[in-house]
C-alpha cells in the first residue's frame, strides 16, 4: 500500500488529498484545507510556508510520494505542430524550435513537451515552460518545510488528468473551469485529448476588492460580506430573499464578476476561431463556484450550457465522505491522479529537470557511491598491474603493423622499392615519402575525373546528382555520404542516397524537396537515426528513389536548342563541342 498526497497551493487556502494506492486499485481517502489568514504585516513567503506546516502537522500527513503543481501565471505554454511522428525526432526538435518563437535565453529556462495526438497529418506536441527562477523559489518554501514533491505539475493541466473519469462524447469539446482566489484555470478537453488550457489572472479575490472599492468597506469585511451573499443578482435570477447590505451587495458582485465573463468569452472565442471548433459546454469548480448561481449566471452570459464539476459522478474511487467538499476538491484530485491514473491520456509534464530533478534518497546514493568508489580502485590497480603486459603487446603488434604497411608500399609503389631497402631508414620517412606519392597520384586521378565529368556530364548518374544539388536548399546542411546509382535499360535508373544532416526537420525538407522533381518517383525515407558519437547533433539518414530519365533529356533538348548569344538559332557543331 502506498499513500499518495495530491498538494494544491494555492493563495486563499493549502488543500491536499491522501490517495491510498494499492496494486490493484486506489481510493482518493481524504481531504485536508488550512485557510491561509490575512496577514499584511507578514511576508507570504513566510506566510504560506507555515500554513503548509500546519495542514502537515495538524493532520499528521505522511506521505510516500508527494505531488503538487505550479500556478499557471508562471508558465508560459505553446502547442507546436511537427511533420513527422517518431518521439526521439520530437524531442531532438523541440529546442530549435522553442528557441524560435520564445523571446527568452533557454539557458535560463526549464522546458518539458508532451505530445498529444495528431491532427491534419501532423503531429502536435505541448511545450511547457518555466523560468528556473521561479522553480527554485517554488521548490525553496516547500524545502523549509521538509517537502520535496516527486514531480512538479501545471495547475491548470492538471485538470486534463480528470478527463478520462468524467465519461465526455468525444465529438465535443468541454471546459473545464476551476475558478479559485487569484486565478482562473481554464482546460478545454475533446473526449481524452487537450485540446488547450490557460490561467486567466481573476478569480474570487478580484470580486472581493471590487466589492470594497464600491462599498467603501474594509477587505476583510467585503469578504464576510461576499461569503454571507452568496450569489449573484440578475434578470435570469433576481436575488428577490436578500435586503439591505446583502442585496446591494449581490448587485455590486453581478458588475464585478462581468470582467471575469468577459475574458472566459474570449478565451473560448479565440478557441473557436482558431480551432474552428466550438465548446460545447462547462464544467465549473473552485472557491467562487461555491457562490449558489454563477452556473446559471455564467449559462446565460456565455449562452451555453454550465454545470458544477461534480466528482461523484465520474469514474473516480472516492470516499462518499469528500462529496462535501465537491467545489474545491478537483484541483488537488487532479493533481494527485498523475500517480494513480491508469489512462495513457495524462498529463506527463514535469517541471523537475535537470538542476532540479528529484532524488528520492540521499543516503541510498551516498552508500552506492562508496561501494562504487571502492569498485573503481579496484579496477585501476587491475588496470595498473596489467599495463606494462599489454604495453609489450602492443609495442609489439605495433612493430608487425609498421612492417606490413611497409611490405604493402613496396607492393604497391615500385619506386619507392629501393629507398625501403635501405638499412636504417626511420618509419616516419617512410609514411611522409608516401603520403608525398600519394598526393601526387592524387591530383591525376582528380583530373582524370574532371576530365570524365566533362565527357559525360549527361549522364544519368551525373544528371540525377546535378537535380539534387539544384533541389536542396542552400540553407540546409547535407553531407552525402553514399551515393549508390544503378542505371535502368530505359535511361532511368534507381538511386539509394546516404546522409548526414543536422536535425530530423531537415531531413523532412530534403524529402520534400526531392518530391518537387518531376523526374523523381517513389521518393522513400528508408532510415534515419542519431549518428554514434554525437549526442544527436548529428543525423544519419538514406533515401531511395527512382529516376525516370525525364531530366536528362529535357537538359539535352534545352542546350540544344539554345546557346548564349545565339538570339534562339542552333548553334553549328565542331568536332570539339561535346554537351555539358
Amino acid at each position: 500500500m502506498q499513500k499518495i498526497i495530491g498538494l494544491d497551493i494555492g493563495s486563499y487556502s493549502i488543500k491536499a488529498v491522501e490517495i491510498i494506492n494499492t496494486f490493484k486499485s486506489y481510493e482518493i481517502a481524504n481531504f485536508y484545507e488550512t485557510i491561509i489568514p490575512i496577514r499584511e504585516d507578514v511576508d507570504p513567503d513566510i506566510v504560506v510556508p507555515s500554513c503548509m506546516e500546519q495542514l502537515f502537522r495538524e493532520n499528521a500527513l505522511d506521505a510516500d510520494r508527494i505531488i503538487t503543481a505550479m500556478p499557471g501565471q508562471y508558465i508560459s505554454s505553446r502547442i507546436l505542430s511537427f511533420n513527422f511522428s517518431d518521439p526521439r525526432k520530437i524531442q531532438a526538435a523541440v529546442f530549435s524550435e522553442v528557441e524560435d518563437v520564445v523571446p527568452f535565453n533557454l539557458d535560463e529556462m526549464i522546458i518539458d513537451h508532451q505530445i498529444l495526438g495528431t491532427a491534419d497529418s501532423k503531429t502536435l506536441a505541448l511545450i511547457v515552460l518555466t523560468k528556473k527562477i521561479f522553480l527554485k523559489t517554488f521548490l525553496e518554501h516547500l524545502q523549509k518545510i521538509h517537502i520535496d514533491p516527486k514531480l512538479v505539475d501545471v495547475d491548470s493541466l492538471s485538470f486534463y488528468n480528470l478527463g478520462p473519469h468524467l465519461k465526455l462524447d468525444p465529438n465535443e469539446v468541454v471546459g473545464l473551469v476551476d475558478i479559485g482566489h487569484e486565478k482562473t484555470s481554464v482546460c478545454l478537453i475533446q473526449g481524452d485529448v487537450l485540446r488547450m488550457f490557460r490561467s486567466i489572472n481573476m478569480g474570487g479575490k478580484f470580486l472581493t476588492e471590487f466589492l470594497a472599492r464600491d462599498l467603501e468597506i474594509p477587505y476583510v469585511q467585503a469578504q464576510d460580506l461576499k461569503h454571507a451573499t452568496g450569489r449573484l443578482d440578475f434578470e435570469a435570477d433576481p436575488a428577490t430573499g436578500l435586503t439591505g447590505l446583502e442585496r446591494r451587495a449581490a448587485e455590486r458582485m453581478t458588475l464585478g464578476i462581468n470582467s471575469l465573463v468577459k475574458e472566459l468569452g474570449r478565451t473560448l472565442y479565440a478557441f473557436k476561431t482558431y480551432e474552428k471548433s466550438p465548446v460545447a459546454r462547462l464544467m465549473i469548480s473552485g472557491g467562487t463556484s461555491r457562490i449558489s448561481n454563477l452556473d446559471k449566471y455564467l449559462a446565460n452570459r456565455l449562452e451555453m450550457d454550465v454545470s458544477r464539476l461534480d466528482l461523484g459522478a465520474t469514474t473516480l474511487r472516492m470516499n462518499p465522505n469528500l462529496q462535501s467538499h465537491a467545489a474545491i476538491i478537483p484541483q488537488a484530485v487532479a493533481i494527485g491522479l498523475r500517480s494513480v491514473g491508469t489512462s495513457k491520456k495524462l498529463s506527463t509534464i514535469n517541471l523537475r529537470r535537470g538542476e532540479f530533478a528529484y532524488v528520492q534518497n540521499y543516503e541510498s546514493l551516498i552508500k552506492a557511491a562508496g561501494l562504487a568508489s571502492k569498485a573503481v580502485a579496484f579496477a585501476v590497480l587491475l588496470l595498473l598491474g596489467s599495463f606494462g603486459i599489454k604495453s609489450v603487446f602492443y609495442n609489439r603488434q605495433i612493430s608487425q603493423l609498421q612492417q606490413l604497411y611497409t611490405k604493402e608500399i613496396a607492393a604497391q609503389f615500385p619506386d619507392l622499392k629501393r629507398k625501403l631497402k635501405t638499412e636504417g631508414v626511420l618509419f616516419s620517412k617512410v609514411r611522409t615519402d608516401f603520403k608525398n606519392l600519394a598526393k601526387k597520384e592524387t591530383l591525376a586521378r582528380r583530373n582524370a575525373v574532371d576530365s570524365f565529368v566533362r565527357e559525360n556530364s549527361t549522364t544519368p548518374a551525373l544528371m540525377v546528382l546535378r537535380l539534387l544539388s539544384e533541389r536542396i536548399p542552400k540553407s540546409v546542411k547535407v553531407d552525402v555520404t553514399t551515393f549508390d546509382f544503378v542505371l535502368s535499360p530505359d535511361g532511368g535508373g534507381k538511386l539509394r542516397l546516404k546522409g548526414e544532416t543536422d536535425g530530423y526537420a531537415s531531413v523532412a525538407t530534403v524529402i520534400e524537396s526531392l518530391k518537387t522533381v518531376p523526374a523523381f518517383r517513389d521518393i522513400e525515407e528508408k532510415q534515419s537515426g542519431p549518428k554514434p558519437g554525437t549526442d544527436g547533433k548529428v543525423i544519419e539518414f538514406m533515401i531511395g528513389l527512382n529516376y525516370s530519365g525525364e531530366g536528362a533529356s529535357s537538359q539535352t533538348a534545352s542546350k540544344d536548342q539554345k546557346t548564349p548569344g545565339s538570339s534562339g538559332s542552333p548553334k553549328p557543331s565542331s568536332p570539339q563541342d561535346k554537351p555539358l
